[in-house]
């Protein structure tokens, strides 16, 4: 297809021109950027075809990270590393980085022009970091090599430090090889011919097993998979790819344990991708035909160590013997949406390498087996959602956001302040100084403090005079008058305190009329009810001089029984709201709908005009009796964005 001339395309020719990259840059992307059309040309945000094959996705705070080889016109070689993209709907991507970068330097593994396939990315929760799997061969060895390599990295997007490669497990023997096996005399030499009868069975019995059993087990077509107990595995091809190996990954997941299983032995499986439904696992793979494309294959097993039964081919209808002409590398699972997976593949193009399409289809589900069918376009639609919404679509674009970046007080043009004593008796005197921006994070601190309280009469009945001093101090910030929005997406990432006494919050008001009829939306509030925490989501307005509220209130445990650091990170609150409801998420989880037309009074309906945003940590009441020995609390911000249609 003709690009057009610019700096980029000169550049990339350059490069072209001594074999090391090149890009493919288009003038437009596609007219229907919001579906999914497999084998057509994918742009990134600068209109190039995404270069990132043989690749693994990342699911991270939001967005699906893509990770994959760059290739170049010429050759499969690695001369540039692994790319990264970035996108929040899986549709429009992002170029963001090479993520490991090849080196110049010889005596290096990784030196350009080495063989760098099948790359992966997992994050450790314990760690705090982004690991990443690979396959590795040696420069000018062709692929005798057969090693892992492993990266690591502090960020999602790196740059990422290469740490080593090797032959994984050796000295380890398969907990599933039987004593008989592990003991055998046979040995490769044995063997004048491969593919007879009995090598067939020696090679099931073990032959390359123990051939390289000191050295470790050959490792070539790879993935990665993080089970629900936080457990890694690598998954790769093994015994001249003759035999998969599921291995256990160290708690680190910088090394391996030792612990690994053989699946399918003499099956010659290559292209291992898993996931897992309903308590079962599930791995498609591919036969080896070299750059040619075959039928898939399907193996199932109701544990990762426990017994794998083999499945005819998941993909059914024309080309389904070709796997429509690609070949599996990631089973995506669809965050927010239960039971919805996508079927990654790569068309190979072996003699313009650079051109590889991509092949991403749904699957469906059967007598409780994967199904893939062609399907010329589609979106996450054709998933039973369940009642929760796929992740951002195309037509909403980013209207305004404040990220935190500037150290120090709340940036004036977006922020105001509270001051004092506000509202439901709470403890805390609000005041400028306890909210602060550092290194990209507002912190709302919450401090226990005797505050003099200025507007004190002794004389009062009013609980905002009669109160001496505050025994708390905390901040309350708005953006009212300043950033206000009709309509849209809220989007809020934040950690925040849970100790008896805290009350953070999340809200809007309507910027006419006074509360209750200008309307009330809580994105996210954290109290007690009868000493229980809870996580609330709310809508509240007055009809007929009552006030009503729509409350979804999620006891903490739904969130903490799933994850035990759930105190410990960060979450995104989000509220989706248009003309016809108000839909509050965290972490994608659906929490509460309001349908606006149950909303209407006989007063403009207050979801139908512009809100404000407030952010602030109350202590007391409904937040319960403060834990003086837990303060300060500190309610951290990492960013608020508003999105509209």
């Amino acid at each position: 297809m003709n690009c057009k001339l610019s700096i980029v395309n000169l550049f990339c020719a350059a490069l072209a021109v001594v074999g090391s990259t090149s890009c493919i840059r288009w003038s437009h992307t596609p007219a229907n950027a919001a579906a999914i059309r497999s084998g057509e040309i994918w742009a990134d945000h600068r209109g190039e075809h995404i270069n990132a094959h043989g690749g693994g996705m990342l699911f991270h705070e939001g967005k699906y990270y893509w990770f994959g080889e760059h290739k170049g016109e010429r050759s499969s070689a690695a001369f540039v590393g692994v790319t990264c993209y970035s996108s929040e709907n899986l549709t429009a991507w992002k170029y963001e980085s090479v993520a490991l970068a090849v080196v110049k330097d010889p005596q290096s593994d990784i030196v350009e022009g080495c063989v760098l396939e099948r790359p992966k990315v997992i994050f450790n929760e314990k760690t705090q970091k982004f690991v990443m799997y690979f396959h590795l061969e040696l420069k000018g060895k062709g692929y005798e090599a057969a090693r892992v390599g492993i990266a690591v990295a502090d960020r999602v997007t790196g740059p990422y430090t290469y740490l080593k490669s090797y032959r994984p497990c050796a000295g380890f023997y398969p907990v599933n090889m039987t004593d008989a096996q592990k003991n055998s005399m046979q040995k490769p030499e044995d063997f004048e011919k491969w593919w007879t009868p009995g090598w067939v069975q020696a090679v099931s019995d073990g032959l390359f097993v123990r051939r390289d059993f000191a050295g470790g087990q050959m490792s070539r077509d790879m993935t990665l998979y993080v089970d629900d107990n936080g457990k890694a595995y690598h998954i790769y091809s093994s015994e001249e790819n003759l035999t998969l190996h599921l291995a256990e990954l160290s708690d680190d997941y910088l090394s391996h344990t030792g612990k690994y299983i053989r699946i399918a032995p003499g099956g010659h499986n290559e292209a291992p991708a898993i996931f897992k439904k309903d308590g079962k696992y599930f791995m498609i793979t591919s036969g080896c035909t070299g750059w040619e494309p075959n039928a898939a294959r399907l193996f199932s097993a109701d544990s990762l160590f426990g017994r794998w039964t083999q499945h005819p081919n998941p993909c059914v209808g024309a080309d389904s013997a070709l796997t429509y002409h690609s070949q599996s590398t990631y089973i995506l699972p669809i965050h927010g949406i239960k039971n919805a997976f996508i079927f990654m593949a790569d068309r190979w193009t072996p003699k313009h390498p650079i051109d590889a399409r991509y092949v991403w289809l749904p699957i469906d589900f059967e007598s409780d087996l994967p199904v893939i069918k062609w399907v010329d376009e589609w979106d996450l639609n054709v998933f039973d959602t369940g009642g929760q919404t796929p992740p951002l679509q195309n037509d909403y674009h980013l209207v305004w956001a404040d990220e935190f970046d500037t150290d120090g007080a709340p940036n004036p043009e977006f922020w105001s302040y509270e001051i004092g004593f506000t509202r439901n008796e709470e403890l805390q005197w609000y005041q400028s100084g306890n909210a602060n921006i550092h290194k990209g994070i507002l912190t709302i601190e919450g401090k226990k403090e005797n505050i003099i309280n200025t507007n004190y009469d002794k004389t009062s009945k009013d609980w905002k005079k009669s109160r001496k001093f505050a025994r708390y101090s905390s901040a309350s910030i708005k953006t009212v008058g300043k950033k206000e929005f009709l309509y849209g997406r809220v989007e809020v990432r934040a950690k925040i305190p849970v100790a008896s006494g805290a009350w953070p919050a999340i809200w809007t008001l309507g910027n006419a009329m006074p509360w209750p009829s200008c309307g009330e939306i809580d994105i996210m509030e954290y109290y007690r009810i009868g000493d229980v925490p809870h996580i609330l989501a709310n809508a509240a307005w007055q009809d007929r001089r009552r006030t009503v509220w729509d409350s979804e209130k999620i006891p903490f445990a739904h969130f903490t029984n799933r994850d035990p650091q759930w105190t410990d990170k960060f979450h995104i609150w989000r509220m989706d709201w248009d003309e016809q409801a108000i839909r509050l998420y965290l972490d994608d989880e659906l929490l509460n709908e309001t349908l606006l037309r149950n909303t209407q009074t006989d007063a403009p309906n207050p979801f139908m005009q512009p809100h404000y945003i407030l952010l602030n940590l109350a202590i007391g009441q409904n937040g319960g009796v403060p834990d003086d020995a837990a303060f300060p609390l500190l309610y951290e911000v990492d960013y608020v964005r508003v999105y509209q249609k």
